[in-house]
């Protein structure tokens, strides 16, 4: 399994089911800000702290034992944001964020648009029922998600599909321009999904079929 960084934002919680599935495997753990109070409650070790800790709660605050690094509450980037400057720093290639979703409209979009900043690094946006994350001119094949719901949001002026196999709706040699809601609630019937983007970026977007 290949290192990856955990960020854990403060946005809309996710279950300690979610929460323990990904720190078990993670090689550098950080919270962000409020997001660090998950490790308070669920009595897991976070290896940093970062933000203005305008959010997080004083007095546990107070009962992290781990390295800090604080920011001023007036700064220009957000304390996830922050926390990806230090995963960049330190040369990882591969991070996963979790509450990075919520009910902050405003928050969510910046989230999800730094992966586009920050595309040089492989992340995944992850909560109980959803994982987003950006192909970009690539091929994969995504295992085991059969019944998950697939949607792609071209992210560039349009992308061209070289091949989208194992969903209900398959596509080959499509373009698919930016706005288009095509590509949106396709269903994965198969136990290997291939998603084959020749040109263009695109958020790839799995979702739980609730309808189950």
């Amino acid at each position: 399994m290949d290192k990856y960084a955990l960020i854990i934002a403060g946005g809309e919680l996710v279950n300690k089911d979610v929460i323990y599935k990904y720190v078990e495997n993670a090689d550098f753990i950080i919270g962000a800000d409020k997001g660090a109070e998950m490790a308070y409650e669920y009595d897991f070790k976070i290896d940093l702290l970062i933000g203005d800790f305008d959010s997080i709660d004083e007095k546990i605050l107070g009962k992290l034992d781990t390295e800090i690094l604080k920011y001023p509450k007036e700064k220009d980037k957000t304390d996830l944001e922050l926390s990806l400057d230090y995963v960049l720093e330190k040369e990882y290639k591969s991070v996963k964020i979790l509450n990075a979703l919520g009910n902050r409209l405003d928050h969510t979009i910046g989230n999800i648009f730094l992966m586009e900043k920050y595309n040089n690094l492989y992340i995944k946006i992850i909560d109980n029922n959803t994982e987003v994350f950006l192909l970009n001119e690539k091929e994969i094949i995504l295992e085991n998600k059969i019944d998950y719901i697939l949607s792609i949001v071209p992210i560039t002026k349009s992308i061209e599909i070289k091949n989208l196999q194992g969903t209900k709706y398959k596509l080959k040699d499509k373009k698919i321009n930016r706005g288009s809601t095509l590509c949106i609630s396709n269903l994965i019937i198969k136990r290997q999904c291939l998603i084959s983007i020749k040109k263009g970026r695109a958020l790839i977007i799995i979702t739980k079929n609730m309808e189950d």
